[in-house]
């Protein structure tokens, strides 16, 4: 009888997942949450077998929300069900700690898929991401997703944030970090990505193929 906390903002998103794994999965016990704050103080009282966590949530906005759920339940199994791109995110979350990537546009039977798989305490990413793995172990020249590939954690979520429009007040508030470290991190993201403003910035990644 598995127990499974389902952490998703959207009410509509939220519901349906629940009722999909209720009539996929045997027995499973559904727990749902809407913010961050939420996930902890459930981990914190219950036992999960499976935590389904959109890593966009209020409350938590990063890959270190993986590592503070793990901190008060180590061995948690951990499944990020987001509409990231999946790509830049599916490695950095396994790296982060969780054991598999589901994207939100995938089919009901790929998320069931998924959720059974991560049960097992095996991991899982998608067909497209083990052949983009594939590539990268075959391919023997740069390509344009080497260096998003070359982004930290956090520079990607500054980048993220930049492109949605957020302020540097925002930036600051949401990350918890100072306009300093926000200059440095965007001077390395320019560089990194051969762009020199953030219009250049956009159309570059406008044109990268399954950006976004």
């Amino acid at each position: 009888m598995p127990d499974i906390l389902i952490a998703e903002d959207h009410s509509i998103v939220r519901i349906g997942t629940a009722m999909l794994l209720r009539d996929s999965v045997p027995n499973a016990v559904i727990t749902d949450v809407e913010t961050f704050d939420e996930v902890i103080q459930e981990v914190d009282r219950n036992h999960f077998d499976l935590l389904l966590l959109d890593i966009h949530i209020p409350g938590g906005d990063n890959f270190q929300m993986i590592e503070a759920v793990h901190l008060r339940r180590p061995g948690l199994r951990i499944l990020v069900f987001s509409s990231y791109e999946e790509q830049l995110y599916a490695i950095r979350s396994l790296k982060s700690g969780a054991m598999g990537y589901i994207h939100k546009r995938s089919s009901p039977e790929e998320v069931v898929k998924a959720v059974k798989q991560v049960l097992k305490g095996e991991k899982y990413i998608s067909e497209d991401v083990k052949s983009q793995l594939i590539g990268q172990l075959l391919s023997t020249g740069p390509s344009q997703k080497d260096s998003l590939s070359s982004l930290s954690n956090r520079e990607l979520e500054v980048m993220r944030l930049m492109l949605r429009g957020a302020s540097t007040m925002e930036i600051k508030n949401t990350l918890n970090i100072r306009d300093s470290t926000i200059s440095t991190y965007k001077t390395k993201i320019f560089s990194k990505l051969q762009v020199s403003n953030l219009i250049e910035l956009s159309e570059k990644l406008r044109l990268m193929e399954g950006y976004g």
